[in-house]
């Protein structure tokens, strides 16, 4: 490399100042960070000459305005290509590093500290002990992938390279991805304007291990896709000491829970990848205060991850099990009916989605009901809720309003959403990123030894998944009925992902433990290598 960071040391300088920012997702420091980006790009003699080539892309409506980064290198204007060097600049929280979250941030006190702990794993002793870790939050994910990202553009200014970058780096990656949601709009008019007719994205997230002790390095060429059904019990009251003449809503929301937990009902399979099986995020009942009724209202969310499942896919196969748990529970209820010599029995157990129920409710009381929806949703933002309390209150809500076809079922989609993509080998442009990803492999395996597996998904969900997407219509008519936020709070610029169609290729570092006090880069890999096999993606793709 040329130019300014192109020394190992520079870059190891480059990736301290960018860690030493504390920029934990949803607080001020993200500005902090946008800054420091800012700052750093500033002192590229390119960008002090062209100034109006670094914006700032606001995220809208934001409490502490965050703003995305982006920094525009147009080396050929005639080409009909770019590329986006895409990282995001924010980092989850530090409550796991104990005693020492005070130097979480100053990855040469921390990674020193490190070396003196004697309770951790064999693994991350054996990686202390070989000098070539660093430790620290960020280190890993993801502010070495725009550490590289910086110095590669810098080394295409400085060689005048015929090819046209744009640097993009976003807030809220780790949370709602508001930034890179933000962010995509400005993309495709972008493209438009320049008539672009390819945007490639070129993310830089670090290798994931994929099981541990897994010391592989990977290409992604794609990104897994994640959705959070929300699943409410909505019971029959009783007292407790008639438990038989009610259903109680815990009992229902926990048979649902006991079926979807890890569940194999949402298996996929691509190549050797396996998709990760769901599992509960959020699980509680409404009832606040201790008395003899029964609860309710119960709910809980899930988190479901996807290859090729579509939304309504997976919310008629969440449909689908509350309604055998509704018939297990029917069955069961029967027996105890006739140990405990009860009569009056209570309804069977019901299944509906909010968008049923919400018909209904327009149907039955118009616009009345609809503004009571709208009140909760104020209400509810007002005091401070995000988008899941929402739609948890809006379920609640819709609930009430059918009381009596209890005991039953609500089933939804709450944000956020990612769609999964991939590249496709189908698609002739697509097809020849998937060839140059080999030629890369061929390449780093006979330069460095380093033997590089292509995935076909990036496994822990990343911006990507905003950068193009399959059947936008069909998604879009799903979530406008099943997402209660979707447009109220939520905006998810479908239209224009259709637009920008966004093919990504992942060549990133090495690091270990993302999102844990042991969370580490692999110094070597990072300075050496990476570096270079972004550069030679980008040359090759340019020569073609």
């Amino acid at each position: 490399m040329k130019g300014k960071w192109s020394t190992k040391d520079e870059l190891i300088n480059l990736l301290k100042q960018l860690t030493t920012v504390e920029s934990v997702v949803g607080t001020s420091k993200e500005v902090e960070m946008g800054e420091k980006i800012e700052q750093l790009l500033g002192e590229i003699e390119y960008f002090k000459e062209y100034q109006d080539k670094v914006y700032r892309i606001p995220v809208k409506n934001d409490h502490w305005n965050r703003f995305n980064v982006a920094a525009i290198y147009e080396g050929d204007p005639n080409d009909q290509k770019a590329y986006v060097l895409l990282s995001h600049f924010d980092v989850v929280g530090i409550d796991d590093f104990g005693q020492y979250k005070h130097i979480a941030f100053d990855s040469d006190r921390y990674t020193k500290q490190m070396q003196q702990l004697e309770d951790v794993s064999p693994e991350v002793a054996a990686d202390i002990e070989s000098r070539e870790w660093l430790f620290g939050r960020g280190v890993m994910d993801m502010k070495a992938g725009l550490a590289i990202q910086m110095a590669v553009l810098a080394d295409a200014i400085e060689q005048k390279k015929k090819v046209n970058l744009i640097l993009l780096s976003t807030p809220d990656e780790e949370r709602n991805s508001e930034g890179m949601l933000a962010a995509i709009e400005w993309l495709a008019c972008l493209k438009e304007s320049k008539q672009y007719q390819h945007i490639i994205g070129l993310c830089s997230e670090p290798s994931f291990t994929s099981f541990p002790g897994d010391t592989a390095k990977y290409i992604y060429t794609g990104s897994v896709g994640k959705m959070l059904p929300l699943v409410c019990a909505v019971g029959k009251e009783t007292h407790v000491g008639e438990p038989l003449a009610g259903v109680n809503a815990s009992w229902m929301i926990s048979e649902v829970v006991s079926e979807m937990e890890l569940s194999e009902r949402f298996f996929e399979q691509s190549k050797d990848e396996l998709v990760p099986p769901p599992t509960v995020l959020r699980l509680s009942d409404l009832k606040y205060e201790y008395n003899v009724q029964t609860p309710t209202f119960a709910y809980a969310t899930f988190n479901v991850l996807t290859y090729t499942k579509t939304a309504q896919e997976v919310l008629t196969e969440v449909k689908k099990v509350a309604e055998e748990c509704g018939e297990k529970m029917d069955q069961r209820l029967e027996k105890r009916y006739q140990r405990y010599y009860v009569k009056q029995k209570n309804p069977p157990i019901s299944v509906y989605t909010y968008g049923q129920l919400k018909e209904k409710g327009i149907a039955l009381y118009g616009q009345t009901f609809l503004d009571q929806l709208e009140s909760i949703s104020k209400r509810v933002y007002q005091n401070g809720g995000d988008t899941r309390d929402v739609t948890i209150a809006l379920a609640k809500e819709v609930g009430d309003y059918f009381i009596e076809l209890a005991p039953f079922y609500l089933v939804t989609l709450a944000p956020p959403y990612y769609p999964a993509v991939r590249l496709n080998a189908q698609e002739p442009f697509e097809a020849r990123l998937l060839e140059e990803v080999g030629e890369l492999q061929k390449w780093t395996e006979e330069r460095f030894g380093e033997v590089i597996t292509q995935k076909d998904y990036f496994p822990g969900l990343s911006d990507v998944s905003y950068g193009k997407i399959e059947d936008g219509l069909s998604v879009k008519q799903t979530l406008e009925k099943e997402m209660p936020t979707l447009s109220n709070g939520y905006d998810l610029p479908l239209d224009a992902m259709q637009k920008l169609q966004m093919p990504t290729v992942n060549i990133g570092p090495f690091g270990k433990d993302a999102h844990k006090r042991t969370e580490r880069l692999h110094v070597p890999f990072f300075t050496d290598i990476a570096p270079q096999m972004l550069i030679r993606f980008i040359d090759q793709m340019t020569k073609k």
